[in-house]
């Protein structure tokens, strides 16, 4: 598995989602494509059992048949791997997790149980005692989630592959992935307000104050550890770190590896799109960029995704225009002049720049960061982390288009907002 195959199906749900009506379209839409994913063919019940039944014992004694969505097992058929509990999309899946404890409870060889509504995956286990599952998931993801580093994602659920299975092994790297977030939870609450957690503070300052601690000096104290959260980040983030954070930017920005194979990362884009053709220039289409402007290979692949979310909209690719300036890279329709998005890529943040209002814009861009663009560049500015980020805001970057369209003349872009080109 990895993130190209995850993004497919990121895809596919945003794609679908307002027809997922209920549980049955779930599984057929989204969970049997998940389990494909992961090596094992549902086709095959050696593997896979749909509507697995295992005895469930009640409270006085009796033994009642429960039915799971899916049982998946090893190459023998005969020992479980994991299961996986279905609900409608939408479903709030934590209330409904005690079925998976029941099957945990009642198969001494399973160790690992999977709920989800197709876009939401919580994977539960057995980690404190054996065969009573743990009240809380170890790990969880959403294809709705726009900040998901996909890329660590498909490592984590290539150890749930077919080919990679291990039982033993899982169970540890569950048990550090459930310490390691439970450590990113606590240090992210003690560094954002010290303060608050009076432990964290008095390990911080044991040291430091040697005073009586009153409640005016725990204040005070409080205080000062917050003012010193930033100067001590910036110190450990030394040169080193940046190095390695360039290092791993640039691992993310290129589209192949040095022997020649293509590199799977977030960046990737989904692969049953038609391969784009850049449009030949007619009359003022697609000038030279002008002297001292490099069109970077991470703004190509802007324009690419775009074109292919205009032509899934139904609009002819040799119309989708690009043009690169001094300060950002232009998008437009059908002449230069008339651009309805640019992307930003040279600063702290990657952001898209579009002429949808900002009320309207934050509508169609939900879990992003909307706000509005200064008034030189456009009307509503959204941050992004990634190019691959824009599958998620398809709606924005074709509704922009459409306000283009309907602007005066056939919607110069100056007539909906006043903007130069550099």
């Amino acid at each position: 598995m990895d993130a190209k195959q995850l993004l497919d199906l990121v895809q596919r749900y945003h794609e679908n989602r307002e027809f997922i009506g209920n549980e049955e379209t779930a599984k057929v839409a989204l969970v049997i494509p998940f389990i494909k994913l992961l090596g094992y063919d549902p086709s095959m019940p050696r593997e896979v059992r749909l509507e697995y039944s295992a005895d469930f014992t009640v409270g006085d004694g009796k033994r009642l048949p429960d039915r799971m969505d899916f049982a998946i097992f090893d190459r023998t058929g005969a020992k479980p791997l994991m299961v996986i509990e279905t609900k409608p999309l939408g479903t709030d899946l934590l209330s409904k997790s005690q079925q998976l404890a029941r099957y945990l409870a009642q198969m001494k060889d399973l160790h690992f149980g999977i709920i989800t509504d197709g876009c939401h995956y919580y994977f539960f286990g057995d980690l404190e005692s054996p065969n009573q599952m743990d009240g809380e998931p170890f790990f969880t993801f959403s294809l709705d989630d726009t900040k998901t580093d996909w890329t660590k994602v498909a490592n984590f659920l290539g150890k749930f592959s077919r080919e990679s299975f291990n039982a033993e092994t899982l169970i540890t790297d569950a048990e550090n992935s459930r310490y390691r977030q439970g450590m990113i939870d606590r240090l992210v609450k003690a560094l954002r307000a010290p303060a608050d957690d009076e432990a964290f503070l008095r390990w911080l300052t044991e040291d430091v104050y040697k005073g009586k601690r009153t409640a005016a000096v725990m204040t005070r104290l409080g205080d000062v550890a917050r003012e010193a959260v930033e100067p001590a980040l910036l110190r450990v983030m030394g040169d080193d770190f940046v190095e390695k954070l360039k290092q791993r930017i640039q691992k993310l920005n290129e589209s192949g590896s040095p022997d020649g194979k293509e590199t799977n990362t977030v960046r990737d884009v989904p692969t049953n799109l038609q391969p784009v053709t850049k449009p030949q220039p007619t009359d003022e289409a697609q000038k030279p960029p002008a002297s001292g402007v490099e069109t970077t290979a991470e703004e190509l692949e802007f324009f690419e995704t775009v074109s292919g979310i205009c032509v899934k909209a139904g609009y002819e690719r040799a119309e989708i225009l690009h043009r690169d300036t001094v300060n950002y890279f232009n998008v437009s329709y059908r002449r230069p002049t008339k651009w309805f998005i640019r992307y930003f890529s040279g600063g702290r943040r990657r952001n898209i720049v579009t002429l949808v209002p900002v009320e309207e814009a934050k509508q169609l861009c939900p879990g992003f960061e909307v706000e509005e663009s200064p008034a030189t560049f456009g009307i509503s500015r959204v941050n992004i982390d990634s190019v691959a980020q824009l599958w998620a805001l398809s709606a924005l970057v074709t509704r922009s288009l459409q306000l283009l369209q309907a602007s005066k003349d056939e919607g110069d872009a100056t007539t909906v907002a006043s903007t130069p080109t550099v």
